[in-house]
């Protein structure tokens, strides 16, 4: 029987990994056109050579800084859940993405894309839901063998529920951007939130 801990980890993580996916797809267009507006070329329908190489320069940086951002804040979040525990550090990493996020919705020039990343410093759900399952105690009538077992199938569930996040999120992000290329990250938000509650 799972602990009602365990269920909402499962359920945060879904909504973390639907959040990060409803605007992570969308990033490549949303660097193109804030490069194009910025070239002053968007009366043109022709997207040029330049700008495509622009974009996709950006975007490339992009991903790295993000990258680099999410390495050094593995290990301060392992701190954190070391020094103040799953249930605070999950408050601050879902707190960290909703501003990740809305700083995104409102971004309007490549460096605000930039800024957005920031924050992602802390965004690392998925290693503050395995140290709640890791710490999961043992129950009276169970022995260590049994225990480990428990804790790998959560661990493994734990995977499952981020891979249902995962899927549901481009396509709901991309149905989105079609109107608006925005709409994911703003939607991201108050998933975010929700999370942090």
């Amino acid at each position: 029987m799972m602990s009602s801990e365990v269920t909402v980890t499962y359920l945060n993580i879904i909504l973390y990994a639907v959040s990060y996916q409803l605007q992570r797809p969308i990033e490549p267009f949303l660097v193109r056109s804030l490069i194009r507006d910025q070239s002053d070329s968007s009366s043109s329908s022709n997207y040029n050579n330049e700008e495509e190489s622009t974009a996709n320069q950006t975007y490339g940086r992009l991903t790295s800084f993000f990258s680099l951002i999410q390495t050094i804040g593995s290990p301060l979040v392992g701190t954190l859940l070391d020094r103040i525990g799953p249930k605070r550090t999950s408050i601050l990493v879902y707190g960290a993405s909703a501003c990740s996020y809305w700083i995104l919705a409102h971004s309007t020039t490549p460096t605000w894309l930039y800024c957005s990343k920031i924050p992602t410093l802390l965004q690392h759900a998925f290693l503050v839901g395995q140290a709640t399952v890791a710490s999961l105690p043992e129950s009276k009538d169970e022995d260590i063998a049994s225990a480990t077992k428990r804790r790998a199938a959560a661990l493994g569930r734990m995977t499952t529920a981020y891979t249902i996040g995962a899927t549901i999120g481009p396509a709901l992000g991309g149905y989105l951007a079609s109107t608006d290329l925005y709409a994911g990250a703003r939607l991201a938000v108050w998933g975010s939130l929700v999370s942090v509650i």
